[in-house]
Formats: C-alpha cells, structure tokens, sequence
C-alpha cells in the first residue's frame, strides 16, 4: 500500500529509502523528456485535425519542430497541464475514468487504421514483411532491444505499476490481472504494427526506428493516401492519448511519493512536481540528442534496473511464503507457486544483469560519439 518511496522501507529492505529515491528520480527525469516527446505528437495532432498534414514535407517540418523552442514549450505546458487537471480530479473521478472509456475508444481507431493499411495497394508485401521472420536478423542487441521495450510499455520499472497497484483492494485476481495486462499490452504492440509497416512497404519509405518512424515515416504515409488528413488524425490521436495515459500514471508516482512522504496536500503536489517538470523539460526541448541519450540511460536502462531492485525486494527480503501469498491474492487456488518465485529470484535478475550491462555500453558508446 505504498509507492516507491515508502515500499522498500515498509518491506525492511536495507538501504529501502535509498532505492526509492532512485526509482523516484527516475521516473521524474523519464517525464521530462517523454512530456516533450507528447508534445510534438500534439503538434501533429493540431496539423491533422487543420487538414495541413498533406502538404508538408515531412522531413523539414520535423526539424522545424525541434528547431522551434517556443513551439515545443506550449505544446508541452499543454500536455503537462492536462496531466495535472486529470490528476487533480483524483484516481477515481481522473484516471480511472478517462481510461475506461479511452481503452475501448483507442482500440476503435486502431482498428480503423488497419483497415486502411492493409487495404493499400501493395501491403500483402508489407504483411509478409512483418509476419515472416527473418532469424538471419535476430542477435543479442535485437533481443536485449525487445527486452528493454519491453521493460518500458510495461512499466516495469518498480515505480508506477507499484503506485497502482497500491491502490488495488484485496479482492483484486492478481495472476488474472497480471496474465491480462501482459496480453492486453503485447496485442495492442502487433495491432500497432498492423498499422505503419504495411503502408511503410507499400509506399516504398524507409522504416527507420525511434523519432524519424512516427514523425517523417508515417505522416509520408497519410501524404500519399486518399483522405490521409482523416486518418492522420485518428493515428495521431490515438497515439496522444496512449502516451498522456502514461505521463499521467509517471506524475502520479511523484505526486502520491510526496503526499506519503512529505504528507503535502495532493493539488500542492500537483503543481509543485507538474512545475518542476516543466523547468526540467526545457533542456530535452533544446537538444535532440540530450534526449535521446536521456531516453536511452533512464528509459532502456534504469527500468531494468528498478525492476532488479523490486524483485530483490520481494524475493530476497519479502521471503518466499508472503511473495506467494501476495502474488495469489484474489485467485480461487494457488495458480503462481515456487517456480515464479525461484525464476524471480535468480533467473529473471541474472538476465536483467545483461541487459543493464550492454544498455550502460550502449549508453557510454552514444556518450563518446557525441
């Protein structure tokens, strides 16, 4: 029934605050930089809705939005603010609320978008490019990439999965939620493949990875479609609200740490870390490549290691008769037993290890090129 500062204390792990003020500063410098991230989605959103989205050339007005420090800094005021108005109305009335009706709504327009995508004349080459593998591809940096992708749209990190989760009541299935979540999140990633590699082949673009496949490869994309300023709107749309979705549950592990710690008002939390973001987001919007680099050692490789330090706490600290316990809550029988917990407890750490030292290496290469 705690968030990252007050878990590893309540649990009476050694050194617990001092875990939990890493996860805390974690997630706060993650928020810093994924805010401006949101907001340039914002920006895109506003071209697609105003029907300009057509006639830009993609690539110049990507450097334009980085180039653009004022633009950048409305866009991510905007989403910063909307995040404190959702937070302010609380974990009801606020996020529980917006979720319930956002899930169902982005799940529509993904499906829309699928249509449309592999409708296009030529996608059955894009298809097959995405279905059929290619093992001559998979290598130890493909793999640690999906694990590190996978750390981050899971949220395992040890901070906001275990904020939420202090809000579950006791009757809560947790294997069910857990086997729901990992599906639910894992179908959601193929849906969204549906949506861009098919009409990336079928156009003939070039599917780079990171900022250029969502802000150059796929307004290319709506700019040579029939009705493409529609569809940019819902693609963009749909992806603003996934990723407010997640601003919202970071600031909320900020929010809750203060009023659990400090025992400050929430709307004085609120404001103050929603403040505070704001000031630290400023250097992300002057230079791409802090960003990057930011992304690269908070995002890819701190969130393993939050989940390292959770796991060390549960397993090594909690012990293995209350873990099972835990981790059984709300079941009608015992389906998680003692082989999750000896897989967590030096399986799943020992691969973390590896992960965390090849993201270091990729983090200190990035470094020293500059």
């Amino acid at each position: 029934k705690r968030g990252p500062l007050g878990a590893f204390t309540q649990i009476g792990m050694r050194g617990g605050k001092t875990v939990g003020w890493v996860l805390f500063a974690t997630i706060f410098m993650a928020i810093s930089y994924y805010s401006v991230i949101i907001g340039w989605v914002l920006r895109y959103l506003i071209i697609s809705v105003n029907g300009t989205i057509d006639s830009i050339q993609p690539q110049s007005f990507f450097d334009a939005v980085l180039g653009g420090f004022w633009g950048q800094f409305w866009a991510t005021a905007i989403v910063i603010g909307l995040v404190g108005v959702v937070l302010g109305l609380g974990i009801t009335k606020g996020v529980q609320r917006i979720s319930s009706w956002g899930i169902p709504l982005l799940f529509v327009l993904l499906v829309v978008l699928i249509v449309r995508s592999v409708t296009l004349p030529g996608a059955g080459e894009g298809l097959r490019f995405y279905l059929v593998p290619d093992f001559s591809k998979l290598n130890i940096g493909v793999v640690t990439a999906a694990l590190g992708q996978v750390f981050f749209s899971l949220s395992l990190g040890g901070t906001t999965l275990l904020i939420y989760a202090s809000y579950l009541p006791d009757t809560v299935n947790i294997p069910r939620s857990a086997i729901t979540i990992g599906v639910g999140e894992t179908f959601a990633a193929v849906l969204a493949g549906f949506v861009i590699i098919p009409a990336a082949v079928a156009l003939g673009l070039e599917l780079n990875s990171g900022p250029p496949l969502t802000f150059v490869t796929v307004p290319s994309i709506f700019g040579q479609i029939p009705a493409g300023a529609l569809f940019a709107t819902l693609f963009f749309a749909l992806l603003f609200f996934a990723a407010f979705l997640s601003d919202v549950a970071a600031v909320e592990v900020l929010v809750a740490g203060a009023v659990d710690v400090f025992h400050w008002p929430r709307v004085k939390a609120i404001v103050v870390f929603c403040a505070l973001e704001m000031g630290f987001a400023i250097v992300p919007m002057m230079s791409l490549d802090y960003l990057l680099k930011s992304d690269l050692f908070w995002g890819s490789t701190m969130q393993p290691v939050g989940s390292a330090l959770t796991l060390i706490g549960l397993a090594w600290v909690v012990g293995l008769s209350r873990s099972l316990e835990e981790a059984n809550r709300g079941s009608d029988g015992p389906l998680v037993g003692r082989l999750w917990f000896y897989w967590i407890k030096y399986v799943i750490p020992a691969g973390i290890a590896v992960i965390l030292f090849l993201g270091l290496r990729d983090f200190f290469a990035a470094f020293g090129g500059g």
